[in-house]
Parts: C-alpha cells; structure tokens; sequence
C-alpha cells in the first residue's frame, strides 16, 4: 500500500510542477494534498527530504499565494492546502492569458515590415488567445 501513495504523490507532485511551481513547493502540495491532517514544516521537511529553513520560505511562498494556510495548533504551526486544484490551474490560466495578450498588444505595436513578419504567430497567438478566453468561462465541475 505505501508504494501506491508514493506513487500518487510523486503524481501530484508532478501535476504542480506542470503548472509552473518549483520542485519544493510540488513536492509541498502533494505531501499535504494526501495528507489527513496538518502537518507541522519539520514534518513536511522531512517527508520531501528538504532543509526545514527551505521548507519554511517554500511554506511562506503558499501562504502569499493564498494556496496554504498556517494554524497554530497548541504550540506548534500546522499546515494546509486551502485551496481547490482548478482554482489553482485558473489563477496560472489567468496569468499566462495575461502574458499572451501583451505579447499579442506588443506585437500589434511593431513598424509594419516586423509585424508582417510576425503575422503567422500573431494568428496562433490570437486563437490561443480565445481558447484561453473560452476556457476561463467555463466552471470546473466538483
């Protein structure tokens, strides 16, 4: 049985790091994604096999994104994901939308012989644009 957890969290590990977070910070999530409780940093760091100091500034980076929380619990901080996957992959959505259409805005700027040369990109920028657009619409279904 534990092989097969291992497993699904190197999964969710690999879900997040997909999704633009950085080696810790998956292995963070998926740690408390499967986890039943809170867990204290030193638990999480010694689960993923961290220092706790890099533990900590990784726990602090999903606080600041509003993903995890801390709660104190007796006299220890705890630790927990607060926040739904499909909000999380929405809020990257969001992001690399932004990016596309300033780069599609910039683009748009250019002297025409440059532009010309860009006019197959700015196509698929364009359609990849809308995708997005449309996606972001659409509601995730629990």
């Amino acid at each position: 049985m534990k092989e097969e957890i291992k497993s699904v969290e190197e999964n969710i590990r690999l879900i997040f790091k997909h999704w633009g977070f950085g080696e810790i910070c998956s292995s963070i999530y998926a740690v408390l994604s499967l986890s039943d409780r809170p867990l204290t940093a030193k638990e999480i760091s010694e689960h993923i096999d961290y220092a706790y100091t890099s533990t900590i500034n990784a726990l602090n980076k999903g606080i600041e994104l509003r993903h995890i929380r801390k709660l104190r619990q007796g006299r220890k901080n705890v630790y927990y994901i607060d926040s739904d996957l499909s909000d999380i992959i929405k809020e990257k959505l969001s992001q690399f939308l932004e990016i596309l259409e300033e780069t599609e805005k910039s683009i748009k700027q250019l002297d025409e012989r440059h532009r010309e040369r860009l006019e197959n990109f700015l196509k698929t920028l364009g359609s990849a644009i809308q995708f997005l657009k449309k996606l972001e619409k659409t509601e995730a279904k629990a």
